[in-house]
This record gives C-alpha cells, sequence and structure tokens, in this order.
C-alpha cells in the first residue's frame, strides 16, 4: 500500500499541477478577477518613500484592540467610509515566474497529494472501497480547503467575492480531478477469489 500511496500521490501532483497551469494561463477564471492599478509607478514610490518592510499590510489599521469593539473609534469610522484594503509587500522585489517558483508550485502539489493519499488509504476498509466514493473523498478534501481558505479570506479579510469564487472553483475542481487518478491507484488490494466492488471501473 506505501507504493501505492506515493505513486498515486505523485501522478495526483502532476494532474493537479497541469490543471492549475491551464486555469491560470488557457482558462479564463483568475485573470477577469485581477486588476492593475491605474497609477502604478505612484503607487509604488510612495510606498518605497515609507521605507516598509516586507509584510502585509492592513488598512484602516489601530493597534488598540479596544478600537474594534467600539464602533465610535477612529478606527471604526475610517473602516466604514473606506477604503478597506490589504497590502502584499515585498520591498526586494523578486524576478517574475523563475524556474524554481514552478518547483516549489510542483513540490507542494506533491505534499498535498501525498497527505491525500495517505489520507484516503485510510477510508479503504470501509466507503474507500468504491472508486466513486474515493473520488468524493478527494474531491471532499478539494471543497473543504476552498471554504476553510478561500472563503474565510472573503469573510474576514474582504476578498472581492468573484476573486473569491474563482479560487474556489479552482480548488475544487482541481482535487476532483486529482482524485479521478488517487482514488485509482490508491485502492484496495484485490483479494484472491473476491468479487470485487460492483462500483470499481472496469479494466
Amino acid at each position: 500500500m506505501k507504493q501505492r500511496i506515493v505513486i498515486g500521490g505523485f501522478a495526483g501532483a502532476v494532474v493537479y499541477f497541469i490543471w492549475g497551469n491551464l486555469v491560470w494561463m488557457v482558462l479564463p477564471l483568475h485573470t477577469p478577477t485581477l486588476s492593475g492599478l491605474p497609477n502604478e509607478t505612484a503607487i509604488s514610490e510612495a510606498l518605497k518613500s515609507q521605507s516598509l518592510e516586507t509584510s502585509v499590510y492592513m488598512v484602516p489599521w489601530s493597534d488598540n484592540e479596544a478600537d474594534w469593539a467600539d464602533p465610535d473609534s477612529d478606527w471604526a469610522k475610517r473602516h466604514e467610509a473606506g477604503p478597506v484594503y490589504t497590502i502584499i509587500y515585498k520591498k526586494e522585489g523578486a524576478v517574475p515566474m523563475p524556474p524554481s517558483v514552478m518547483l516549489t508550485g510542483f513540490a507542494l502539489d506533491l505534499i498535498m497529494a501525498l497527505l491525500a493519499a495517505v489520507l484516503l488509504s485510510c477510508t479503504l476498509g470501509c466507503c474507500g472501497k468504491c472508486y466513486v466514493r474515493r473520488v468524493g473523498f478527494v474531491a471532499g478534501l478539494g471543497v473543504f480547503v476552498a471554504f476553510a481558505a478561500h472563503a474565510s479570506y472573503w469573510n474576514w479579510m474582504h476578498f472581492p467575492l468573484d476573486y473569491t469564487l474563482a479560487f474556489m472553483v479552482d480548488v475544487s475542481v482541481g482535487w476532483t480531478l486529482a482524485g479521478l487518478v488517487l482514488a485509482a491507484i490508491v485502492k484496495p488490494v484485490p483479494q484472491i477469489g473476491g468479487a470485487g466492488e460492483s462500483c470499481e471501473p472496469k479494466a
């Protein structure tokens, strides 16, 4: 079974990695949810002039937690008036899409797919006996991540709804596709003389 987990994890990672490239470079899913600033240079220079360190910045901001519970605080009034935004700031810059980013991306996909394969193997004694249910299990992991991560950012960090939905679809579909492969590899070991499961795909 360990060999099936490793092979299944690698195959699932390849599928998810290919899907990730397609959804960003070919399919019009994410690009409509992103926009450039109308005066990027001026805004970048204004940020540089503040000598900011690499970090995540939220506006409006208050270090006083009491302001968060006080609807009459200056912070609450600025928050209500807007704008509300988050800046992910990397002051040293970065090479756009170097090979290391792609390699790291695949490594992360591999870690996730191996974890999914391990979890899937734990279901083989019960609901995981059926191929369709194994696919559904992995797809369910994707839906879980979609809500736990992206929907939470929409709720707590005010991420736009179209941006959030695009990522939720991306993750859910991607892990469903990976699940088709994982479920075909990480499966119960056939018993000699056993009848097998009627919902298994035919060889």
